[in-house]
């Protein structure tokens, strides 16, 4: 059996779980970056739409990492830890977004740019904003019982 090769898409795609602290800056991997980026652009910046938008957003690169503007971005498209984002490159520094929430679906923005949240994904994250209350409530009476003794 031969060993199939791999062929560089047209439009090559990186997704990246978004973690805590990637508000300030986004990872592009290395893999992506060193195949599709380095030595490829002469600027220092590139360009992301996504379909809530008409807007294009220009945001600094440096290195492998996103970095001024991409705080706007995403806090323009409301994304949060434990969202995915899928970038396909587009050609001439030009990347589409496309982001998927907690519930693994498409996230849908209204005409506005508000983002719509599905009931599931509202069940999650009520689930997980009530652990976190309770475990506050828990930690707050645990250190009040022990520093009164």
């Amino acid at each position: 059996m031969e060993k199939a090769s791999l062929l560089t898409p047209a439009n090559p795609h990186f997704f990246q779980p978004l973690l805590t602290g990637f508000q300030s800056h986004l990872n592009i991997p290395v893999t992506f970056f060193s195949k599709h980026i380095e030595g490829k652009h002469e600027g220092r910046t590139v360009k992301l739409r996504s379909d809530s938008s008409d807007r294009t957003w220009i945001v600094k690169i440096e290195g492998h990492r996103l970095t001024q503007g991409w705080k706007d971005f995403a806090k323009a498209h409301d994304l949060r830890v434990g969202d995915v984002v899928i970038f396909r490159h587009e050609g001439d520094m030009l990347f589409h977004v496309t982001a998927f929430g907690t519930c693994c679906c498409e996230l849908q923005y209204a005409l506005s740019g508000i983002q719509v949240k599905d009931e599931e994904e509202s069940d999650v994250i009520g689930i997980m904003e009530s652990l976190f209350n309770d475990a506050f409530t828990f930690t707050e009476n645990y250190y009040n019982y022990f520093s009164d003794r």
